[in-house]
C-alpha cells in the first residue's frame, strides 16, 4: 500500500467510531501484524537483553522496580525484562491496548528462549503477581510512587509530542532513584517506510504544515532528530548522557530534498535513523 494510501486510512479510522478496534481487526486478520511473528519477537528479546545492559545495574537486580511507557498489545519488552530477572516492572500506555491472549503468546516465546516455565496468565491480576504491573490508561504524571531504578522506552518516544517529551522526562527523572538509569531506544526513521517504496526520512521533505494530515492517533511521529532528543534530556535535568546513533550513509541521504527546516541541521542529524540514549540525573 502506497504511503499516503496508509495514511488516508489511519484518518479515517481515527474519525469513525470504534476506530480502535478495527484497526486492531485489519493488524489481525489482513496484515497480520498480531499476534507477532517469532522474528519480531526475537528482535524484542534482544532490545530487552541491551536495554539491561545499558541500564549496567549495580546490585541485586531482583530487587529493582522499572518504569515503561510504551506498553503496547503484547508486553513483550516488560515480560522480558522480568524473566531476566528484573523484580518488577510497572509498564503504562495512555490508551488500554493489551491483551491477555497476546500477553500469553509473548510470555511463550520469551520464555523459552530462557529455557524457563512458561508462565500463563488467565487475568491482569495474574500478570502482577508474575511481577508486572500493567496500567492503561494512565500517564506517568499518573504515577504516585518514586524511587524506579530505571525508566525506559522501546520505540515510543519518537510518538510523543515534543511539549509532552518535556514533561514526561521531567516527571521521570523526578522518579528515578539518585543512582537510577534512564534507557531509551528511538526510531528516527519514517515509519510509513516501512516494508518499502520510499527513503526511511522520506518524512522529512514536507514542512510542518505539509506533514501534519499525515500524523494521527494511529501513527503520530514528532520527527525530532538526534540533537533534539539529546537536548531535551538536558533540559530535563538529565547531566550523565550516552548515546549509540545508527546512520545511514550521508550519499543516501537527500539534503537538496529535504525541507528548509531539516536542511538547517546537520547531515548526521538527518542521517540517523536509531539511536539508544542512557542517562542519569
Amino acid at each position: 500500500m502506497h504511503w499516503k494510501a496508509k495514511s488516508a486510512a489511519f484518518r479515517i479510522l481515527s474519525a469513525v467510531p470504534f476506530g480502535g478496534a478495527i484497526h486492531h481487526a485489519l493488524q489481525r486478520h489482513v496484515t497480520h501484524e498480531w499476534p507477532r511473528p517469532d522474528s519480531a519477537l526475537d528482535e524484542l528479546f534482544v532490545g530487552a537483553q541491551a536495554l539491561l545492559s545499558a541500564a549496567a545495574i549495580q546490585g541485586d537486580l531482583s530487587k529493582t522496580r522499572f518504569l515503561e511507557i510504551g506498553a503496547g498489545r503484547d508486553l513483550s519488552i516488560a515480560l522480558a525484562v522480568r524473566m531476566m530477572g528484573v523484580g518488577s516492572v510497572t509498564t503504562l500506555d495512555v490508551d488500554r491496548l493489551a491483551r491477555i491472549d497476546l500477553i500469553n503468546q509473548s510470555a511463550q516465546y520469551m520464555a523459552r528462549r530462557l529455557g524457563m516455565t512458561v508462565p500463563v496468565f488467565a487475568s491482569f491480576d495474574d500478570l502482577i503477581a508474575f511481577g508486572v504491573d500493567y496500567r492503561a490508561p494512565m500517564r506517568i504524571t499518573g504515577i504516585d510512587e518514586e524511587h524506579f531504578d530505571c525508566f525506559y522506552s522501546v520505540d515510543t518516544l519518537e510518538h510523543i509530542p515534543p511539549t509532552s517529551l518535556i514533561e514526561i522526562l521531567a516527571a521521570a527523572r523526578a522518579r528515578l532513584k539518585p543512582d537510577g538509569v534512564t534507557v531509551h531506544m528511538i526510531d528516527y526513521s519514517d515509519h510509513y517506510a516501512r516494508g518499502g517504496g520510499v527513503s526511511r526520512v522520506n518524512f522529512l521533505r514536507y514542512s510542518d504544515r505539509q506533514w501534519e494530515p499525515h500524523n494521527s492517533r494511529f501513527l503520530y511521529m514528532n520527527r525530532l532528530r538526534h540533537s533534539q532528543f539529546l537536548d531535551l534530556f538536558e533540559k530535563a535535568g538529565f547531566r550523565s548522557i550516552d548515546a549509540e546513533p545508527f546512520r545511514l550513509d550521508p550519499a543516501e541521504v537527500p539534503m537538496d530534498e529535504v525541507d528548509a527546516r531539516f536542511r538547517a541541521m546537520s547531515i548526521d542529524d538527518v542521517a540517523t535513523l536509531r539511536a539508544q540514549i542512557t542517562a542519569r540525573p
